[in-house]
């Protein structure tokens, strides 16, 4: 699993002497009557705050099959989750998480034939929870329903106090886009990227 960690507020500075000195110190002598210490200390300021949010390291559909027909759905899925490893933050923020395609424009995920001069793409949906054929039909992808930011479609939230706890997420890929396709002409490995993004947030 990737693991991504911002840290913020950590202040630190020179206020106070120390207590020892030091016998391997410098020296005065009548040679060099002036010398000089360095005095340091440290402070950690109360309101640091990081967190550590863990994603998928990949994210793979495996062979896909062309359908005889396209009279009905054919999707594969893939399931993983999101989650708050590490979670110090006040009792008043929150860690947004946001998902969008890595190269898209029109705010859709896709995985594109690779090493092709012109590539056969594929487009799957994303969702916020764990969906399969028995449920599909009762629930809506994030890229269908939501309206994407500039980082993308908000997939979670994770509050203060809710460390260790995840977010379940599936794409679902439906294999009807290869119907009536020439498989030599769009055989081959398939590719693309989900981007993450992390806020901080205050909570109201």
């Amino acid at each position: 699993m990737k693991t991504r960690k911002i840290i913020s507020a950590l202040i630190a500075g020179a206020l106070a002497t120390t207590a020892v000195v030091s016998v391997s110190g410098a020296t005065l002598t009548d040679v060099t009557p002036y010398n000089s210490t360095e005095v340091t200390a440290n402070i950690v300021d109360p309101g640091y705050v990081s967190y550590t949010i863990t994603i998928p390291d990949s994210a793979n559909f495996g062979e896909l099959t062309q359908p005889d027909t396209d009279a009905t759905d054919h999707y594969t899925f893939y399931d993983f989750q999101v989650a708050a490893t590490e979670l110090n933050i006040k009792s008043n923020q929150a860690v947004t998480v946001y998902v969008k395609d890595g190269s898209a424009t029109d705010n859709q995920f896709y995985i594109s034939q690779k090493d092709v001069a012109d590539p056969f793409t594929i487009a799957y949906d994303v969702y916020d929870t764990t969906v399969n054929e028995g449920n599909l039909g009762d629930y809506e992808p994030i890229n269908s329903t939501a309206t994407p930011g500039s980082y993308g479609y908000h997939l979670c939230t994770f509050v203060s106090g809710s460390q260790g706890s995840t977010q379940d997420v599936t794409l679902a890929l439906n294999q009807n886009a290869l119907y009536n396709k020439t498989l030599s002409e769009i055989a081959g490995n398939y590719s693309g990227t989900i981007t993450f993004h992390s806020a901080l947030v205050e909570r109201g």
